[in-house]
């Protein structure tokens, strides 16, 4: 999932390409190692890839292990990385799993751990047992999992096995192949715990969850694998990538070193993915904005995403800055939007969502809060994608229009105190709104602070309240919200289960059994004119009900230092440190 399921689809990537002629080392340069210093806006939770929940530990353990299959950084396409090629597909016409689909892999043969063992199709079967396991810590990587049946070793060929799914899905070739890395039995399983625990044992949640409580095995694997030694313990955390844990200073830096004779190098010729150049790769956490634009200007880190609009401007102007870096954008991976709990009485009429959705002057927030690095849209999904609903255009900002909308709905101003009201059960209520928002972002306050005028322009008294975030989100889980400043990541192919159908992580109310119907469909429709046809009847539906208010896809505006050349990527955080290379 991490590499495949929550990526964004968008094309629109700025080249960071160096002149041949010019030389390696500038007499302005403070630093000339190859060594790439990476500034992340706050510090890892953890190394374990299963049990990883921030992006900014993503980002460093996506360079110490592998998947089978990955998207290629720069044009995004579907690749292989672990496997031989991509899978040999085949409906299931008999047996036990007739009706499901087989995807049969090979790893590469040169492919080995870091103690010369071969990477093989039992590790991937551990590895899916492990996450199986409902006391391991990864429930939220479990739960893309519940169609797997079988994982299959080729008994003459340990390098090739056979995963089978129990249904036809548009996202089957990546939950068997994307959706986690390989982990290394004999490191992560020493004692052999789930060795002899079968596969069939985890596949019902039900009855795992019933085995876990009496099975000591799986209970003390789980101990062993959740414990911090192996989220933090470079001699625990390897993996089969071509970067190895050196060190972990909570708060202060984390450190990988190229391996010397990675397996990978050899076929680097053939494989553009396995170009990986630096020596190190050292990921330093500088959570506030102004102490990582002094670190940046000091030459203390090499490469910054998410800048703030302001400084990023300013830098353009800034000719000794520019002696030093090149300044790029790429369309975001991510959009912003503000999510309206239908479910609350006062919100449930889709007339009052799409007068809330016409109070807001997206553009106005694009111009005023972004300095203009960001694009309107009207779907949740990238602009580019061939099912995104060209028809559709973006909510305008109209007040009259909003509050037409609201007199429909019967909202008016009786006693002319400036705020519509209507009776509600029996009682004159005023349309009083609490919008939360993020305490930690500036932006997120300057963003409600606008809406706030309007909505007053149209009659809404619109509250706002700032929470921290983990206060915050824990108010998204409950439904114990109005409003709420949001944003949310975009994927290659669009998933609407997790977050539209009405039984997924539904959080504003959308939905019904039209919809769930719609959605289930999707995931099973295979040809892929058919399915583009039936998002855009989704997607539509969705526009209609306007429970996320869309804002904008925001450009990521990025800093990357001259010594090295790369290329800007849609994934986060916008660059691929592993394959910066040192000018010559």
């Amino acid at each position: 999932m991490q590499r495949i399921l929550i990526l964004s689809l968008i094309f629109a990537i700025s080249l960071f390409t160096a002149c041949k002629k010019q030389p390696q080392h500038n007499a302005n340069f403070k630093r000339t190692s190859n060594a790439v210093i990476v500034r992340m806006d706050g510090d890892a939770d953890r190394l374990n890839p299963f049990l990883v929940v921030t992006n900014y530990g993503r980002v460093v353990v996506e360079n110490i292990f592998m998947y089978l299959l990955a998207y290629e950084p720069n044009d995004l396409s579907l690749t292989t990385d672990l496997a031989v090629a991509r899978p040999v597909v085949q409906d299931v016409a008999s047996g036990p799993y007739a009706g499901g689909v087989s995807y049969t892999f090979e790893i590469l043969p040169e492919a080995v751990w870091d103690n010369g063992q071969p990477v093989t199709g039992t590790d991937y079967l551990f590895s899916v047992k492990a996450l199986l396991n409902p006391m391991v810590q990864a429930a939220a990587v479990r739960a893309y999992l519940t169609d797997l049946a079988d994982v299959q070793v080729d008994p003459s060929n340990p390098k090739k096995f056979t995963v089978i799914m129990r249904q036809k899905s548009i996202f089957g070739e990546e939950t068997a192949g994307g959706l986690f890395s390989i982990l290394p039995e004999y490191l992560f399983d020493p004692k052999g715990l789930l060795k002899n625990i079968p596969l069939s044992a985890l596949t019902d949640p039900e009855l795992a969850e019933a085995l876990a409580k009496e099975e000591p095995r799986l209970q003390d694997f789980a101990e062993s694998f959740n414990s911090d030694p192996y989220s933090r313990d470079p001699a625990l955390l390897k993996g089969c990538g071509p970067y190895e844990l050196v060190s972990w200073e909570t708060g202060q830096r984390i450190v990988l070193r190229k391996k010397a004779n990675w397996w990978g190098d050899r076929l680097a010729k053939n494989r553009p993915t396995f170009q990986v150049f630096p020596d190190s790769l050292i990921f330093k956490p500088i959570p506030n904005p102004a102490t990582a634009l002094a670190a940046l200007q000091n030459e203390e880190i090499d490469a910054m995403s998410n800048l703030a609009p302001e400084d990023f401007l300013r830098l353009q102007e800034d000719s000794a800055f520019n002696q030093l870096y090149q300044l790029g954008t790429v369309d975001g991976l991510a959009y912003y939007y503000i999510g309206v709990n239908a479910r609350r009485p006062l919100l449930s009429d889709k007339r009052v969502r799409q007068a809330l959705a016409h109070v807001v002057d997206a553009d106005e927030i694009i111009r005023e809060v972004f300095q203009g690095f960001g694009q309107r849209i009207a779907a949740p999904v990238p602009l580019s994608v061939d099912y995104y609903p060209k028809a559709l255009k973006p909510i305008p900002f109209n007040l009259e229009k909003a509050k037409s909308l609201l007199a429909q709905a019967g909202w008016k101003d009786t006693d002319n105190n400036g705020i519509v009201d209507k009776t509600v059960d029996g009682k004159k209520t005023d349309l009083k709104l609490t919008y939360l928002l993020n305490a930690s972002s500036e932006t997120s306050r300057n963003i409600g602070l606008l809406i706030q005028d309007n909505a007053r322009k149209a009659g809404i008294d619109l509250q706002l309240e700032a929470k921290e975030p983990t206060v915050l989100l824990d108010q998204l889980k409950k439904g114990d919200f109005e409003l709420v400043s949001a944003g949310r990541t975009q994927s290659p192919l669009w998933n609407p289960m997790q977050n539209w159908h009405t039984q997924g992580d539904n959080r504003y109310g959308f939905g019904d059994a039209e919809t769930d119907a719609l959605i289930e469909d999707i995931l099973v429709t295979m040809d892929d004119k058919a399915r583009r046809e039936k998002m855009i009847r989704l997607l539509n539906r969705i526009y209609d009900e306007q429970v996320e208010i869309l804002l904008f896809a925001p450009k990521d505006r990025i800093a990357i230092h001259k010594r090295f050349e790369t290329t800007l990527t849609p994934f986060t955080p916008g660059f691929t440190p592993s394959q910066f290379k040192l000018k010559e």
